[in-house]
């Protein structure tokens, strides 16, 4: 199972990804692990979205439970 994270801004596109291996994992888990890696790019990219005029970001998920 793996998840993945896309960030747009403006004419860029970067993506994260990550392989949660094929032990017991759900769905679920792939959702949390995608919102996780979107957080983590945001955080790590800070500084420079801030550069940019960026003061926040969006992260959208298709799954209420989740949230």
């Amino acid at each position: 199972m793996g998840a993945a994270a896309v960030c747009q801004h403006r004419n860029q596109i970067r993506f994260r990804c990550g392989y949660l291996g094929t032990g017991c994992m759900e769905v679920f888990d792939a959702v949390l692990w995608a919102i996780g890696l979107a957080l983590d790019g945001t955080s790590e990219s800070r500084v420079i979205l801030q550069k940019h005029g960026v003061m926040s970001v969006a992260v959208f998920s298709h799954s209420q439970t989740a949230m």
